[in-house]
């Protein structure tokens, strides 16, 4: 487990991945988000984001292949490894962590036994607050599991925050303002129960109705077994599938108002069903992701 004196890795952001990028900006429009501005990687991803107050949803697709392996790092690519998800499937890819101190959080988790690969740094250009060009400086640090399939994460730490934690990218129409719960099925919940437990502690991992919770302080990331996982999301169905490993599948995502939110996606034309905690939408209007609104 993460030792004591470490802070909790919450939830920085779920990657959303697509093919279609353009396409999947505005249907995540049409279900009340206001995504910020467009911009790239320099390895040839392309992005949006949808910004909460402490954490956040990532829209990215490929910009130009041709990048591939920019920045690479012992022979690992991000814009690579988007590719290679993207051949496969849409959807749920890695999870980001929030790090702010990435060598020391590092470390932290491959203390824990948890195999950790490259440290990535990068800078991204962003246009600042007030209009002129500017760069966003960012490091990563890949904590991927292949046996685990697409349930690996990496940390994520901003060295200028200011840059992406901009209040004006906060306003959404649907009202949302938090990312609350990331949602994998998988055949075992054993597995993920064990790596939660040292990547988030013991004490914040649980059984709870049958299924595997783990707090990590800044949300909560939940696995399911594919009947749970059904149950659940009856309503709408279960995204499109490619691979019997554990996957993420939905995102639980709070909204001031759900009445209002509902009423955002009834007026666009959005399909959605109730869940037992609140509205989801189908995995098909939002990159294979489902997206369930709860206040």
């Amino acid at each position: 487990m993460i030792p004591p004196n470490q802070h909790r890795l919450g939830i920085d952001h779920p990657v959303v991945s697509v093919r279609n990028h353009p396409q999947a900006v505005e249907k995540f429009k049409l279900l009340g988000f206001a995504p910020s501005p467009i911009s790239y990687h320099p390895w040839g991803s392309v992005l949006t984001l949808m910004m909460f107050e402490n954490n956040f949803i990532e829209l990215i697709g490929i910009d130009d292949p041709s990048k591939f392996g920019t920045g690479e790092v012992n022979g690992f690519c991000y814009g690579r490894t988007l590719g290679e998800f993207l051949a496969r499937s849409e959807g749920l890819g890695l999870l980001s962590l929030h790090s702010k101190d990435i060598e020391g959080d590092l470390a932290a988790v491959k203390a824990t036994g948890l195999p950790v690969q490259q440290r990535v740094d990068f800078r991204r250009k962003v246009t600042a607050p007030d209009g002129s060009p500017d760069e966003a400086v960012v490091s990563l640090g890949m904590v991927m599991d292949t046996e685990l399939g697409d349930v690996s994460n990496f940390l994520c730490q901003q060295h200028r925050p200011e840059f992406i934690w901009r209040k004006d990218w906060q306003n959404h129409p649907n009202g949302a303002n938090a990312v609350l719960e990331v949602v994998y099925v998988t055949p075992d919940l054993t597995l993920l129960e064990e790596r939660w437990s040292r990547l988030f502690g013991p004490e914040n991992t649980k059984r709870v109705d049958g299924h595997v919770e783990s707090d990590t302080g800044c949300g909560k990331v939940v696995a399911l077994t594919p009947t749970q996982a059904e149950e659940r999301f009856a309503a709408v169905g279960l995204p499109v599938n490619y691979t019997d490993k554990p996957h993420g599948i939905a995102l639980q995502v709070r909204v001031r108002d759900l009445a209002a939110a509902a009423r955002v996606l009834s007026q666009n034309g959005v399909a959605h069903g109730r869940t037992a905690k609140g509205v989801a939408v189908p995995a098909e209007a939002a990159g294979n992701t489902i997206l369930e609104f709860v206040e």
